[in-house]
């Protein structure tokens, strides 16, 4: 019996034991990654500099280093910066700076040039068994031989690599005043054939280069590519060149492709056999013609039908290379303006075809038809989409909405977008599931930003299957919230925006499945006070308790103010604001909270935190409310960053 108790102790602490090993790898793999894959502003950093964040974790104790070396290690890593060449101090000090690393610095050897790298550390321990990826980094002016000699002098070749299958290239070139230099095509090919010879089990290529149509002729990782598709599953590309994957390409593998080039005028499509694997592809087009003509061609045998396809992202660039894409703008700008007040239940889908006089059927939509593509039979070429993403397309997106069965995909984003929001008439909206619409730039007028509130009033007001809605818009009035609301089914809702916060509380209680409210708070008025005169003045608070709730959903209410202050409670309305208190939104939102019994999270930055706490302290003084905001005292009250 004591035996017993002894393993199962023992098998207990293996577990506790385990499961902090786990975390630890989590947290430390979070360093290493977070926001390499979405963040822009992250995708210049390089791998040995976040390698070196695990360092200090592998140092706390024997737990610590177990869980986060295989980390470190997972990664080998190359790092090259192009240094100013007539600052030799800066160069000194910034080679004296990284000598000192556990990550060695190469550039005694090669002066002119930081060159860091984790390789020596990895062949050294015989740590090959844990790298699962090849980074390589690299600054400024720095030709594809400098990689391969830094591989080449660590011993990279000479090394044994079983489990390497992912490779990351990067490449800053940096905004040079001067002409760039252009990279031979002797160095790109021996740069690529050394990576094919070396990497025998690669399934990952992701490149990110936005601007190397400057320094090369061709899409620099092209042969790489060209020898690899066969059993490649994910290829991620940022460039500004074209990679040559032209629609013979064989890609029975591949899983994920993520395309962010240039488009050319009369480019190649999509390979098409790849297409019955895919299940995430980002993807750019430049009319709603060039979308449709990669997915169909007048053959329906050839026509390819994406059977996995889950997430879809369409980004809108103007063709390059093309002196007729000026005009063809213009024109859809004028076509796409005139569509606009039509209703979305006149426009033709893939769903809905017409006959032409040879009897065959039309694919629905202007951009079929631009392109001449037939189609013999009704059929859905996204059967499983989830996600679809729609980004900058300047048009009518309902040109481009009519394409897709919109009541049958959960999540829609419309991201980036300037005028074609007007076109998302209410009806169109009461299809969808999950939307969000994200305006990027300023409105051009104080109507068109009365127009979008209008908008908005038309998307509340009719009957909808939203569950999720986001707004995302740069405003200069707050948003009105309008009294009447259709969107009954919303579980989820954020405004990224300013709103009026007075309209807030009747949205509550009109929206009886609602858990998740974010949004950001016009700071300096509210017409709670004019809408609601009477009510809770005076410091009446036993009509508090007497108010119903707003809602019984609400689980987590982000509101957002932006108001930093020197960190007392200074007076921060204007002068020309009509109330007297400093506190007044941060009381309003205390109120609002205090009718909302199953309030379990609220978020807000800093100041509103403590500002809010305040109120909530002065509405549990007063003991005959005190049993109905009891749950004020269990709310997390938690700071957020906006």
């Amino acid at each position: 019996m004591d035996l017993f108790k002894i393993k199962t102790a023992q098998r207990l602490e293996r577990c506790k034991r385990q499961d902090l090993e786990g975390v630890l790898r989590l947290v430390a793999d979070y360093l290493v990654q977070a926001g390499t894959e979405s963040d822009p502003r992250l995708q210049h950093d390089s791998f040995v500099g976040r390698l070196r964040l695990l360092q200090p974790l592998a140092a706390v104790c024997h737990t610590w280093r177990r869980a986060t070396l295989p980390l470190f290690y997972q990664t080998a890593a190359c790092y090259i910066k192009e240094l100013p060449r007539s600052n030799s101090a800066s160069r000194d000090s910034s080679s004296a700076l990284t000598k000192t690393s556990s990550v060695p610095d190469s550039t005694p050897h090669h002066p002119g040039y930081i060159q860091r790298t984790n390789l020596e550390l990895i062949t050294s321990g015989g740590h090959q068994k844990f790298v699962r990826r090849l980074a390589i980094d690299l600054v400024g002016d720095v030709s594809p031989d400098q990689p391969i000699a830094l591989l080449a002098e660590m011993g990279f070749g000479r090394a044994c690599w079983p489990k390497i299958k992912k490779l990351r290239v990067s490449h800053w070139h940096g905004f040079k005043p001067s002409k760039p230099t252009a990279y031979s095509a002797e160095s790109l090919a021996r740069f690529n054939a050394y990576l094919l010879h070396t990497l025998p089990k690669l399934t990952s290529v992701k490149y990110n280069s936005s601007d190397d149509r400057r320094f090369y002729s061709e899409f620099p990782l092209d042969g790489l590519l060209a020898s690899t598709l066969s059993r490649l599953t994910e290829v991620k590309i940022t460039s500004g060149l074209i990679p040559d994957m032209c629609s013979s390409a064989f890609l029975p593998r591949l899983v994920s492709l993520i395309l962010r080039s240039p488009i050319h005028a009369g480019a190649a499509h999509l390979p098409r056999i790849f297409a019955e694997t895919l299940e995430h592809l980002h993807i750019g087009f430049s009319s709603t013609e060039s979308i449709w003509g990669r997915f169909y061609v007048a053959d329906d045998a050839q026509t390819v039908h994406f059977k996995q396809l889950q997430s879809l992202v369409l980004e809108y660039s103007e063709a390059i290379d093309d002196k007729r894409s000026i005009s063809r703008a213009q024109k859809e700008n004028r076509l796409y303006s005139a569509s606009d007040s039509l209703e979305p239940a006149k426009t033709s889908s893939l769903y809905s075809y017409s006959s032409d006089d040879s009897g065959r059927e039309l694919c629905g939509g202007d951009g079929c038809r631009g392109a001449q593509v037939t189609c013999s039979r009704a059929r859905p070429v996204f059967s499983r989409l989830q996600h679809l993403s729609i980004r900058k397309y300047p048009f009518s997106i309902a040109r481009v909405l009519q394409h897709f069965p919109i009541d049958s995909i959960p999540h829609i984003s419309i991201r980036d977008i300037r005028k074609g929001w007007t076109s998302l008439h209410a009806a169109l909206v009461t299809e969808m599931t999950s939307l969000r619409v994200h305006i990027s730039q300023q409105f051009e007028s104080k109507r068109e930003e009365q127009q979008y509130q209008m908008w908005v009033n038309r998307l509340f007001s009719v009957s909808s299957r939203l569950t999720s809605l986001q707004l995302q818009a740069s405003t200069t009035l707050p948003l009105t919230l309008p009294d009447v609301t259709g969107l009954t089914r919303l579980v989820s809702l954020s405004f990224s925006m300013m709103v009026d916060l007075g309209t807030v509380p009747n949205l509550l209680s009109r929206l009886s499945h609602l858990r998740q409210l974010a949004m950001h708070v016009y700071p300096r008025v509210s017409s709670w006070s004019t809408r609601n005169l009477g009510v809770l003045e005076g410091g009446d608070y036993d009509l508090l308790a007497q108010l119903p709730p707003l809602s019984c959903s609400l689980q987590s209410l982000v509101a957002y103010i932006g108001q930093e202050t020197d960190g007392g409670y200074a007076r921060r309305l204007t002068v020309d604001d009509d109330s007297d208190d400093p506190l007044a939104i941060e009381r309003e939102l205390a109120w609002i909270m205090a009718r909302i019994p199953s309030l379990a999270v609220f978020k807000t930055e800093e100041w509103t935190s403590r500002a809010v706490r305040a109120c909530i302290d002065e509405l549990m003084v007063y003991n005959s409310i005190q049993p109905y905001v009891k749950h004020l005292s269990s709310v997390e009250l938690a700071v957020w960053k906006y």
